[in-house]
């Protein structure tokens, strides 16, 4: 009953769009100036971006006065944008822009759901990719990976919404047409001044790969792959040709250089090829024991009207993860680019049952991972809180009311599924994982803190003897 009445109320479009930016907005953005720049990446880009500004020159990147040909300029653009915009540099100015892109990734994952799937799967999708755990903790940090997650989610949906629009054939979309394709490869542009070469690559790999599976050869002449690919150039060409003229020959020759040195030489961060099959399901948490049935039910249950849309989802994914597995070079973060489709499937699947549109046998995709993440969240409560307890004696009211929440929360989830209350068992799943980033950002960095300002080992001795 539940499942049937719900979804009416986010009829209005506007409505989703209203619920996903007072989310973010609240689970976000007050976070970004609680703690002060952490981490060689945070301080450093903040840095360049400082200079940007005292130095005046926004062609040539500089950290502590030295040449910084690390990465393209966009995104200490952003940040030297953002310091005027709050009055100076400060962590909320450097933290800003990746907030800011991560709300705009979220309601583009909103948007590509509501194409394929309707607006209440789009929302619950919106809802899942803010929630996982390493977008919500790289959403509150100076990275700039969420800022290339937005470009180059934004260029597939351009794609996809002209392709869409082709196989429409309709004449008055001509126009539309010619604007999506023109995102695309703005987009391609503006991700690529973000990270470099990545950002044309990976959606550029996504769509001809896609387009080559579906034998849609006519389709793909009509790309216009030659005059998109001079529009991208020229975008791009407008910082690179400039910079060049700047730095010189031993610019170029870095700049070319590194990228494939990047990816195919150990250089740095180097992991073995198998090193993001861990760390992608613990930044996935807690949707990451949904994300296997959602592939089986997506590739088994697709709709014939329905095909085309999953099959783009499951090549955006593995192709993403194949292409940053085989480079050399691999951090948690570069993943990142993937979640939108790895939330788009696992937001179909709860879709799906939330909208009581699917069957009895296959809702055991959803119950089976629902118990074991619920087990899972009860039993980590009950290790946090006697490690606490026992440890950090000072600490631990913040550990108990925390591990009340959970033990709550996850006996209210299980009951709810039960009696069929899908809807309310999974904004409850919202909450729980919500609720959980906070905690880990609020009490776990601030006793990280106190650790290393030795002001807990003085509180812990204090104690001991009874001042």
């Amino acid at each position: 009953m539940f499942g049937k009445r719900f979804p009416k109320i986010y009829l209005r479009s506007w409505t989703p769009i209203a619920l996903l930016l007072g989310f973010c907005f609240i689970f976000y953005f007050p976070i970004l100036s609680q703690w002060e720049l952490r981490g060689r990446d945070e301080l450093r880009y903040a840095q360049v971006a400082r200079e940007i500004v005292e130095g005046g020159d926004w062609i040539s990147l500089d950290l502590h006065g030295r040449p910084y040909w690390d990465k393209p300029p966009l995104f200490f653009w952003m940040i030297a944008f953002s310091s005027y915009l709050w009055q100076g540099f400060s962590s909320l100015s450097a933290r800003f822009p990746s907030a800011f892109f991560g709300t705009l990734t979220v309601l583009l994952t909103f948007f590509m759901g509501k194409s394929f799937y309707g607006s209440w799967t789009g929302l619950l999708s919106g809802l899942i990719l803010a929630t996982s755990l390493g977008f919500a903790r790289f959403s509150t940090r100076a990275h700039l990976d969420i800022t290339l997650t937005f470009f180059t989610t934004a260029s597939l949906l351009c794609f996809l919404q002209w392709y869409h629009r082709t196989q429409e054939g309709s004449e008055r979309r001509k126009g539309m047409e010619r604007l999506f394709l023109f995102g695309f490869y703005v987009s391609m542009a503006l991700a690529t001044l973000t990270k470099g070469p990545v950002g044309f690559l990976l959606p550029l790999m996504v769509s001809l790969v896609y387009l080559l599976i579906q034998k849609d050869f006519k389709v793909m002449k009509g790309m216009s792959l030659l005059q998109g690919m001079v529009l991208f150039l020229a975008i791009v060409l407008s910082w690179y040709l400039p910079a060049v003229l700047r730095g010189g020959e031993a610019y170029l020759q870095a700049t070319l250089s590194r990228p494939i040195s990047y990816y195919a030489s150990e250089l740095e961060h180097a992991k073995p090829i198998y090193f993001y099959f861990g760390t992608f399901p613990a930044d996935f948490l807690p949707w990451i024991f949904f994300l296997p049935g959602a592939m089986i039910y997506g590739y088994c249950n697709k709709p014939s009207g329905k095909k085309k849309e999953f099959s783009f989802l499951l090549i955006w994914f593995f192709l993403s993860f194949l292409f940053f597995s085989f480079s050399a070079t691999k951090r948690g973060k570069y993943l990142l680019p993937l979640f939108p489709a790895a939330s788009l499937m696992v937001g179909k699947l709860w879709g799906d049952l939330v909208s009581n549109q699917m069957g009895r046998l296959r809702r055991y995709w959803i119950d089976l991972p629902l118990y074991g993440f619920i087990g899972l969240a009860l039993a980590v409560a009950g290790i946090v809180y006697l490690v606490a307890s026992r440890r950090f004696p000072p600490y631990s009211p913040y550990t108990l009311s925390v591990t009340f929440f959970i033990v709550g929360s996850s006996a209210a989830s299980f009951f709810l599924h039960r009696i069929n209350r899908y809807g309310a068992s999974f904004f409850l799943l919202v909450g729980m994982a919500a609720v959980a980033f906070f905690y880990t950002e609020n009490f776990l960095f601030y006793l990280d803190d106190q650790l290393r300002s030795g002001s807990f080992i003085l509180l812990l001795l204090r104690r001991e003897i009874g001042l």
